[in-house]
């Protein structure tokens, strides 16, 4: 169990209301998931990004009907390329399976998402316009983040999974 924290912005966009407050504690490795639109010239997206690690995650906009099911399956592959075990990948989406919906909570997620974007929104509209949503995933989870002390968040993520669950637990 976990939560998708939106954004107004995305709420409106979804069409969806808050319907969860912040009383449930997520019960995934990742924590929550924060997510926000993106709109550039040519593409409509939507960034997801982890509580816990950071790791950032970009879906396409349209469809939102199918949003949390589509962020379940990018979560995979992302987790998948990154080098975690199948066993592991195959929890964390077990534990997804059922996300609710709810208002952000955490102001230096929303930090971090915005500095993604920035960087995102350069590469799509100067850098690169073509690039694949997983590559540029795995791009801005490869950038330092104040937060994680300038880890990224690809040893972040690895970092929670080499965790004992029951130590992850206590940390939160």
């Amino acid at each position: 169990m976990f939560t998708i924290r939106c954004t107004r912005k995305l709420l409106r966009y979804l069409r969806a209301k808050d319907v969860r407050g912040n009383s449930e504690v997520p019960t995934t490795r990742l924590g929550d998931w924060y997510a926000n639109v993106l709109f550039t010239r040519r593409r409509r997206l939507i960034i997801c990004v982890s509580e816990l690690s950071l790791l950032p995650v970009f879906l396409d906009a349209r469809h939102p009907s199918s949003f949390t099911s589509r962020l379940q399956t990018a979560v995979g592959t992302m987790l998948g390329r990154i080098g975690l075990a199948s066993d592991q990948i195959a929890c964390e989406l077990a534990e997804m399976d059922q996300p609710g919906i709810g208002l952000t909570a955490n102001r230096s997620v929303l930090g971090s998402m915005n500095d993604f974007i920035y960087i995102a929104r350069f590469t799509l509209n100067h850098d690169q316009p073509e690039i694949d949503l997983l590559t540029l995933s795995l791009k801005m989870a490869d950038t330092p983040c104040s937060p994680l002390k300038y880890a990224n968040p690809l040893s972040a993520t690895t970092m929670l999974f080499s965790l004992d669950p029951n130590a992850l637990r206590s940390r939160r």
